[in-house]
């Protein structure tokens, strides 16, 4: 693989800021019984969250300002840093991470407390100057908190903010279309940070999706507004009889079309060296066939997720969706046949170390024995009493927002290149950084319909 050119952990007891605070409110607001943000997730009682207030001071530095968001394992908040920072001198605006608390060693929060720390430390070298580095969200700060007895300790992340997510960006243009050129900004930089990833790091991240893939913030203009929103109406605490603790509304940040895109969230990043990954894993509108044959799989998985991606942005539609809707499931026959439609046959010799192969597919490798409806050795799947047939279906077909010509020629064969069955053939990310149709200057059309 070609390369291109922390804190320690504290243990502590967040205390409340001492005096009043213009926006904190001691009164909870109730909405019955309906589950708000984090409550309204699957396992959100199991996962013990912890009940952050406005206001609150974690490690003595950290004032907490308002709620930006939240997800399976962890809820962000605005907060105000209150330390001289080593590299930009002045206080300043920090985005916080709490963390359920996790009493597992498998626990995702460990998993990517651990990346997290092994990322900075590559980060902290003489490697820091690499362009991966700048599109990719690290660690300023570590550290953890005492939820009580019942809810056990809670790790923190802090770092810098960030705008909203791909998928949060994507829901705001017409027919989830983005401009050619948004995406070929956007696309272009994730490929300096996987390639960091792989060439310097040694790790998978394994989870790109539009949800994964933040927007960098041009200024501090936004934070801003939501600190001055406090001010002027404080947010206050949700009391619901479906949650366990009052819960905040979230803040939104304001929408950036910089074209800086960050990668985030590594919760299942993985180790390529000294381990063998084969498990059911990745996004599953995203997953590489590799891991939906069920054989080991490495770097190139995540190469995949942004192919995929980039179709899915410009088209404003998913490329695969196997999803039974019915029953919320994610189908497994359903995936393989949206695959072969597009992809053609897998490699015999690829489909013969595939534990799938006799449940699917014939000695000479052909599909027509996908209509076997046996139960796999993958979790989480389960059966399905349907027949799925291979759709007739084509890039070129898929791919509408770039006309006929030798531009759509260039952008098929970049897809091509990255969307293979085999994972040794796919292209890597330094060569993909430097593919033809990614070096395209853009059009006079391009740049109207971007700044339009």
């Amino acid at each position: 693989m070609r390369l291109l050119s922390g804190s320690l952990p504290r243990f502590t007891r967040p205390r409340l800021l001492q005096g009043p605070l213009a926006f904190c409110r001691p009164n909870h607001a109730m909405a019955g019984g309906e589950a708000i943000e984090e409550q309204s997730l699957p396992r959100y009682r199991e996962r013990r969250y912890y009940p952050v207030k406005i206001g609150e001071v974690f490690k003595d530095q950290y004032r907490v300002i308002a709620k930006l968001g939240y997800g399976a394992y962890s809820t962000v908040w605005l907060a105000w840093d209150q330390s001289s920072h080593p590299l930009y001198g002045a206080k300043q605006y920090t985005s916080l991470k709490v963390c359920v608390s996790h009493d597992t060693e498998s626990s995702p929060v460990l998993n990517e407390i651990n990346m997290l720390r092994r990322l900075k430390r590559f980060a902290d070298t003489e490697q820091r100057d690499l362009p991966g580095v700048d599109f990719t969200r690290l660690a300023d700060d570590i550290f953890e908190i005492d939820g009580a007895p019942i809810d056990g300790r809670h790790h923190c992340i802090a770092s810098r903010p960030e705008g909203q997510s791909m998928r949060v960006l994507q829901e705001t243009f017409p027919n989830a279309i983005l401009p050619k050129l948004l995406v070929k900004s956007i696309i272009h930089r994730l490929w300096f940070s996987v390639n960091w990833f792989h060439s310097t790091c040694g790790v998978i991240h394994a989870d790109i999706s539009p949800q994964n893939v933040l927007m960098q913030l041009e200024d501090h203009s936004s934070l801003k507004n939501i600190e001055d929103q406090e001010l002027r109406n404080p947010s206050v605490p949700v009391t619901t009889t479906n949650g366990v603790a009052p819960v905040y509304r979230s803040r939104q940040t304001k929408l950036e079309l910089s074209g800086l895109p960050v990668l985030t969230d590594f919760g299942k990043m993985r180790l390529a060296e000294g381990q063998t990954n084969r498990d059911w894993w990745t996004p599953d509108l995203y997953r590489a066939p590799e891991v939906l044959l069920g054989l080991p799989w490495e770097y190139p998985v995540d190469l995949w997720s942004i192919g995929v991606m980039t179709l899915g942005l410009l088209e404003g539609k998913n490329l695969f969706d196997p999803i039974d809707r019915v029953n919320n499931q994610y189908v497994l026959p359903l995936a393989l046949a949206q695959y072969i439609g597009y992809l053609g046959p897998p490699p015999l010799e690829m489909l013969r170390k595939s534990p799938l192969f006799s449940t699917y597919f014939d000695e000479q490798g052909k599909s027509a024995s996908i209509l076997r409806l046996e139960e796999t050795s993958l979790p989480g799947i389960g059966n399905w009493a349907s027949e799925p047939p291979i759709p007739k279906t084509s890039f070129e077909d898929f791919v509408t927002t770039i006309p006929p010509g030798e531009e759509k020629d260039q952008f098929l064969r970049f897809i091509r290149k990255i969307l293979t069955w085999d994972p040794e053939v796919r292209a890597n990310s330094y060569e993909l950084i430097q593919d033809e149709w990614m070096m395209r200057p853009p059009s006079e059309e391009d740049i109207a319909n971007c700044m339009g």
